[in-house]
């Protein structure tokens, strides 16, 4: 990711979610962008929940985290979840492949990051 798309993708999530609810951070080489609330897929518990995407211009896509507790559309705990520190919380990451392509937009990565909780597992 170039530093130019980070940019661009960080004032997308603003104009989209608010500037009132994307706080944005630097930890290392990464920025951080934490959205206070998503919606999650119908079912799932709680209906939302914040996320922070880790933009890390050595990595080939942004990574996607929400708090840990998250429960998927069919009440179970997702599978090949971990909990790690992101810019000093507490937060889950998973290890679902996400599709990723810098032309589709951060906006449509976010929603199949929040589609991986209607999964089974």
């Amino acid at each position: 990711m170039s530093p130019a798309f980070i940019e661009e993708a960080i004032s997308k999530l603003i104009s989209t979610y608010g500037a009132d609810h994307v706080r944005r951070a630097s930890e290392g080489g990464r920025t951080l962008a934490r959205i206070d609330t998503v919606e999650m897929p119908p079912g799932c518990k709680p209906e939302t929940s914040p996320m922070m995407l880790a933009f890390d211009p050595s990595q080939p896509k942004p990574l996607p985290y929400v708090q840990p507790g998250q429960l998927l559309a069919n009440g179970k705990i997702p599978t090949s979840i971990s909990p790690v520190m992101v810019g000093g919380e507490s937060w889950m990451q998973f290890s679902f492949n996400i599709p990723w392509d810098e032309k589709n937009g951060i906006v449509r990565f976010v929603t199949a990051a929040r589609q991986r909780f209607a999964q089974d597992a």
